[in-house]
């Protein structure tokens, strides 16, 4: 019998492990093998090169999983923190299928794949609460309110609140819509399913067929559903909302011009008249149409926040003019 310490000066030492290829690398090996005269030869070499280039494929896949879930659980904790600091999400941190699952997939039926839009089911929740009548609050009294009022119509619309009523919004300021505009969007979904007693459901469909893309539950890359859809109003029984679905399936609601102000005033100066970034937080987790644009018309109107601040003398602009130069 070897000693021991044959059995040991035996044993082959282990080849070290090549360095992995790069993407040019497996280019040249592929072109290479198809350069071969003889077809057994450059099956060989092409089957050599699949086997490094899977490899890799193999490897770029797994970063590729892991970087997608961070991404995805570092824009839930984002999310999470601005909602519950806006007050309006809640305080108890996401977790598992509270999180949202941008572009995976889900076991279907028999364990099939399927997404997750085919059998999405609206949440089913109680009536969302219209903006409240803007009085007084935030430091703001019933006078200060009138004249912001009036102000901010004027700065956005280039009209005082008392002819708001007359105001049409032009095609090109597609956030403002007006309370007609709004009403037959509401009518529109209401038959979109059933038609009407003077015309059927395809008739109808196409009568309104621009609604056809509002009514598509479509998911966008960072998952965001755009499905247009009706929800009760609370304190209005039988008057809804035209809502479309946010980042979190929630119902994300649609205002009209008129009602501007009111939703402004209540997640501006109700909440400590923060600035306008902070306030469009606190927008996008309940309004549809409420951009940038009008939330610092709205503070550059504010008289709270004008008094903090030294105003220049140069006018400043309404929307439509601003529009209207370039």
């Amino acid at each position: 019998a070897l000693a021991p310490h044959h059995a040991v000066a035996t044993t082959a030492p282990q080849a070290a492990r090549p360095p992995p290829l790069d993407l040019a690398d497996h280019k040249v090996r592929i072109s290479d093998a198809m350069k071969f005269p003889d077809a057994t030869e450059r099956d060989i070499a092409l089957i050599a090169a699949l086997r490094g280039i899977s490899s890799e494929l193999e490897s770029a896949e797994e970063d590729h999983a892991r970087a997608t879930k961070r991404v995805d659980t570092a824009r839930d904790l984002f999310d999470w923190a601005t909602g519950a600091l806006s007050g309006y999400a809640k305080t108890k941190e996401p977790k598992g299928e509270e999180l949202r699952k941008r572009g995976r997939k889900r076991k279907g039926e028999n364990g099939v794949e399927v997404d997750y839009d085919e059998k999405f089911m609206p949440p089913e929740e109680g009536a969302l609460i219209p903006p409240l009548a803007a009085t007084s609050g935030g430091g703001v009294t019933e006078e200060q309110v009138v004249a912001h009022r009036d102000a901010f119509y004027q700065k956005l619309c280039n009209v005082s609140y008392a002819e708001l009523g007359s105001f049409s919004p032009p095609a090109h300021l597609v956030n403002l819509k007006s309370r007609a505009q709004l009403e037959e969007f509401i009518y529109i979904v209401t038959h979109w399913d059933t038609g009407t007693v003077d015309m059927d459901v395809m008739d109808f469909r196409r009568q309104h067929k621009s609604f056809y893309t509002k009514m598509k539950m479509s998911k966008e890359n960072i998952g965001r559903r755009t499905g247009h859809h009706l929800r009760d109003l609370a304190g209005n029984e039988g008057k809804k909302a035209f809502c479309r679905y946010g980042k979190r399936d929630e119902s994300l609601m649609y205002i009209s011009v008129e009602e501007l102000y009111d939703a402004l005033f209540e997640i501006h100066c109700l909440t400590g008249h923060r600035g306008w970034q902070a306030t469009k937080k606190i927008a996008n987790l309940k309004y549809a149409n409420l951009p940038q644009d009008q939330i610092k018309f709205f503070i550059d109107t504010c008289p709270i926040c004008s008094s903090k601040k030294v105003l220049g003398p140069k006018r400043q602009k309404t929307m439509l003019e601003e529009e209207e130069t370039v």
